[in-house]
């Protein structure tokens, strides 16, 4: 599967590229909301990002942007502060929202659910 993860923390990013990858998914990355408007091209399947990239604004706004751009990708919000998404119609354009921090097999899971 062809999956988008972005996140603003480097350290997070590329430790869900890695278990990402080892389950045999392409991944691509973006450090922000900006960097992930660039890969939306390559059409990703599924989306993993934070909600904050550093303000909650910017993941609404990506939302909006995967919601017309990639309707038929999984995106799946994961982060710290999912709390942001409450009384945003953006959550409708979330699949699943996962709270930070959340087991590798939990984030699997979300991306394989269907």
């Amino acid at each position: 599967m062809r999956v988008l993860v972005v996140d603003d923390d480097p350290v997070g990013l590329d430790l869900r590229r890695m278990a990402l990858e080892a389950c045999g998914h392409q991944v691509t990355t973006a450090k922000d909301a900006e960097s992930a408007r660039g890969c939306l091209a390559a059409t990703p399947e599924a989306v993993i990002m934070d909600l904050r990239m550093p303000r909650p604004e910017d993941g609404l706004a990506l939302l909006r942007e995967l919601h017309e751009t990639v309707p038929g990708a999984r995106v799946v919000v994961f982060s710290g502060f999912t709390e942001d998404l409450e009384g945003h119609a953006e959550r409708a354009f979330a699949s699943e929202i996962l709270s930070k921090p959340a087991r590798t097999e939990r984030l699997l899971d979300a991306l394989a659910a269907r």
